[in-house]
């Protein structure tokens, strides 16, 4: 089957029907044409184009001279490719990013030169843009090809078969205007979460391509699955893909497709498609047309908390008169993404299935670089950190197109949230130019073809502060609809511009101590379903001293506060966060002592949060995203882990709270929860509360309780009376064992008699608090210098895994004691680096093992050292074997 389908994409694409007059004709030829693509990332120069009078014509000649130019490597922004040049140095330290002049006051050139594939019979040429920012006019060998390819999340491609000198050298010129600060163009903001940066993201981020084919060109395959849930033993696969003609003549093409897997049956379909002159089609296979699209008994792709991320592979081809024309090949997982409404507090809230299990979405959300620079290394370790910290999804507010990150959760099993910008043009939609909602209907056509062939994404949304008006929201629907757009979508996320949006965004945005997550009469707490919340999260001593001069880390001033929030913004500071960890630990001395303190205040915070979320999943709350997950540039803002990849209080928090089974404390009502969030069920098991006085540990209370833990479920178990007796400051220790004694979950708390108590909320950031806790006891816990490491290590594949067993064998309390591995002898942590666990808290006598994993590259070739420190327990660092 097929059908045709008006493109949306406009004057984006108008500019291929200009060039493709220049296409090969007569293509009924059978000889194969040579199918390559090529990414021209090598050969680039970059310059303002102020005080240059020479224009595209001349510079996309070959030959023409570039001395003086900055060399790049696209991808790249104007400001990276300075960067990379040392034009502007150290920008991330201290204020240094304010001497970096207004770039985005001037245009900018970027010049290339290439050798183009050898021709033969019948090929066609196609130069690819995946993202140019904002505007640009494209020449290629003297001729223009684009005198207005505009819209960041665009794509751009045009038949150059005609233009191209085949086996030779080529030049491309490109002329980039940037993006208006403020936000105003429909490119990439980051909002208030970091100072703009001075060139607004300008410049090619996106990959550039050199592509060939015979006379029909494929784009866009795509696999839709459809489940008979709530069964899950069968499937039915529908094919799309589109075909091009390249030529000013009919063509005759056959298209095939190709699904496999390992292990299981191989499906094949094709038809015959004849395009009329330069026409684009989109081909279908549906399961009613192609029985064998009906799959039996499929290997699905689940999260990976649920079971296997399991991909396909499909590969798609088109034939003309027998030879080959083009082919393209993805892999994609066979799953299905529901939605249901449940009203909670008179709200009515989303929440999801997949494959017809409910799911508690839980992640952060996610920034690129702020000069958008990425590689496979950071992409990975972004998705290797979500899993180890127990999350399962990724947020991604229009920090679009970064393809390799959709690759990668794919393969991992995590879920990734998509959609547009807040606070921005975006939003600002009912002033748009015709321009601009054509632009905005360009870009969602571009991200949700690079999106909907993943298994990773479960929803989009369309807005996120508010929805869309009417007539675009319409206008985007029907974009979706004639791309078959499989998952759930929202209109925006914040039921306070839109009671219907499924999604709260209530805030807070400030510290907020532990008990606001559970007391649900407080908008920003654990029930329904939050697109973002919480709170500032300054990071390690070690991460601060990278990019904030001794002078300025102590005490917190202006260039502290100039890595916090945009400058100007209410986010510009983190004195509610500072107030509330001098108010609670104790007033911070010194650099190091804030930092020891705030470690636990994060690791307090974001365990609280999560629990407090995964507690009531299903019936009261439905998926939540901690903003952030981490950060565009180094800063003491939100975050789950730093910009430098070093895992804090917040990640091991994190972690602690979304163990597959675990066992959880209430701040408000002192009950204890276990929860599962797995689909098995757990039986035999034993929940133990157990509250210690501080610091010499005196017992003053303990239960003990059989449990069942019923699958992705949660319950209540227990709930720990007012215990009299109690130091102001005191440990509340729990632990779920198995039939065997085995340890399930432990989880300690340090609380107090003056319990934080909330104040009225009193704006959309934050909730006051007027009454803090007093965990100033914990000041008091001896200095305990016995805890013993001993330490193994295992290298295969240039990958390291090192085991740590820690015991304190003191007399009292060994009390968050971070294990690290180290590069060098004091030196700083390895980086990235997964842990089984960090932040543990010893009793006199007891041990635990913890293994740790990183690259030998990260090592620097320094010999690895473990690093043993904790509240209580002074550094020390022994080599690792």
């Amino acid at each position: 089957m097929f059908r045709s389908r008006r493109r949306l994409l406009g004057s984006v694409l108008t500019t291929l029907a200009m060039v493709v007059a220049v296409g090969v004709t007569g293509a009924q030829q059978a000889q194969a044409a040579s199918v390559t693509s090529t990414e021209l990332g090598g050969g680039w120069a970059m310059r303002s184009a102020t005080g240059l009078a020479d224009t595209g014509a001349t510079i996309s000649q070959v030959g023409y001279g570039t001395s003086g130019w900055n060399p790049v490597t696209l991808p790249s922004t104007v400001l990276a490719g300075l960067v990379a040049n040392n034009v502007y140095q150290n920008i991330y330290f201290g204020t240094n990013l304010q001497s970096v002049p207004d770039l985005t006051t001037q245009n900018w050139w970027f010049r290339g030169q290439f050798t183009a594939a050898a021709s033969s019979p019948g090929q066609v040429y196609w130069l690819r843009f995946k993202g140019i920012s904002y505007r640009a006019q494209i020449w290629l060998n003297g001729t223009q090809l684009d005198a207005n390819a505009v819209g960041t999340f665009a794509a751009h491609e045009y038949n150059v078969s005609g233009l191209i000198n085949p086996g030779g050298l080529n030049a491309l010129a490109i002329r980039v205007t940037p993006p208006a600060h403020g936000c105003a163009d429909l490119s990439v903001c980051t909002v208030d979460w970091n100072p703009e940066a001075p060139d607004m993201n300008a410049g090619i981020w996106g990959k550039s391509l050199l592509d060939t084919t015979g006379a029909v060109a494929l784009r866009d395959p795509y696999v839709k699955t459809v489940l008979p849930l709530p069964a899950t033993n069968a499937a039915d696969l529908t094919v799309y893909v589109d075909a091009l003609n390249a030529t000013g003549s009919a063509v005759t093409t056959t298209v095939g497709a190709t699904i496999s897997k390992p292990g299981y049956p191989t499906v094949t379909v094709s038809q015959n498609v004849t395009l009329n002159p330069n026409e684009r089609r989109e081909v279908a296979f549906t399961p009613a047309a192609y029985p064998q699209l009906h799959l039996t008994s499929p290997a699905l792709w689940w999260p990976y908390q649920f079971g296997s991320p399991e991909l396909y592979d499909l590969s798609v081809s088109a034939t003309v008169g027998g030879a080959s024309s083009d082919s393209k090949a993805i892999k994609f997982g066979v799953r299905q993404f529901t939605d249901y409404r449940t009203t909670v507090n008179g709200t009515s809230f989303a929440g999801y299935k997949v494959n017809g299990q409910n799911i508690l979405f839980r992640g952060g959300g996610y920034v690129w670089d702020l000069l958008q620079r990425w590689d496979t290394k950071t992409n990975a370790a972004h998705v290797n950190y979500v899993k180890n910290m127990g999350l399962n999804t990724i947020r991604l507010e229009g920090t679009l197109g970064n393809e390799e990150l959709y690759d990668l959760a794919d393969q991992a099993g995590v879920m990734l949230m998509p959609g547009f910008v807040c606070c921005s043009a975006w939003e600002n939609d009912s002033t748009w130019t015709a321009e601009q909602q054509q632009v905005a209907n360009a870009s969602l056509d571009t991200q949700l073809r690079a999106l909907r062939a993943h298994a990773s994404p479960f929803v989009w949304t369309y807005g996120s502060d508010q929805p869309p008006t009417a007539a675009h929201l319409t206008a985007y629907k029907n974009i979706a609809t004639a791309l078959h757009w499989q998952n759930p979508t929202l209109d925006n996320v914040a039921t306070w511009s839109n009671a219907n949006a499924g999604m709260k965004m209530d805030g807070p945005y400030k510290w907020a101590p532990p008990v606001l997550w559970w007391d649900t009469t407080k908008a920003g707490s654990a029930f329904g379903t939050t697109g973002e919340e919480g709170t500032e999260a300054p990071p390690p001593l070690e991460s601060l001293q990278k990019f904030l001069a001794p002078a300025d880390q102590w005490p917190i001033g202006t260039a502290f506060n100039y890595h916090a929030g945009r400058a100007g913004s209410v986010f510009d500071n983190i004195s509610m966060y500072s107030n509330g960890l001098d108010r609670r630990y104790g007033t911070a001395t010194s650099a190091a002592d804030y930092s020891k303190k705030s470690e636990a205040q994060n690791y307090e915070n974001t365990r609280a949060f999560f629990e407090a979320w995964s507690a009531r999943q299903h019936t009261q709350s439905f998926g939540t995203i901690f903003w952030m997950l981490n950060n565009a540039w180094p800063a003491v803002h939100w975050n789950l882990y730093d910009y430098f990849l070093k895992p804090g209080g917040g990640f091991f928090g994190t972690k602690k709270a979304t163990e597959p089974v675990h066992i959880a404390y209430d701040y408000l009502t002192r009950n204890v929860y276990v929860v599962n969030s797995t689909l098995a069920a757990r039986t035999g098991l034993t929940a133990t509360a157990t509250v210690y006085n501080v610091p010499d540990l005196t017992q003053k209370y303990t239960t003990s309780v059989p449990v069942t833990s019923a699958a992705n479920a949660s319950a209540s178990v227990l709930t720990i009376p007012a215990v009299s007796g109690l130091t102001t400051t005191y440990l509340i220790r729990l632990q779920l064992r198995d039939g065997g004694g085995a340890l399930v979950s432990n989880n300690v708390y340090w609380y107090s008699t003056t319990a934080d108590a909330l104040g009225n909320k009193s704006n959309w950031y934050s909730t006051t608090t007027k009454t803090f806790a007093n965990l100033t006891g914990l000041n008091s816990l001896p200095s305990n210098s016995g805890v013993t490491r001993s330490v193994s290590r295992s290298v295969a594949g240039g990958q390291e895994t090192v085991t740590i067993t820690l015991t304190n064998t003191g007399s009292t309390l060994a009390f968050l004691v971070r294990p690290e591995v180290t590069a060098g002898n004091g030196g700083n942590e390895v980086l990235p680096v997964t842990y089984t666990d960090g932040y543990v808290t010893l009793w006199p006598g007891e041990s635990t093992t913890i293994t740790a994993g990183y690259q030998t590259a990260d090592l620097g070739g320094q010999a690895p050292y473990l690093r043993i420190r904790g509240y209580n327990v002074p550094t020390a660092s022994v080599a690792i074997p």
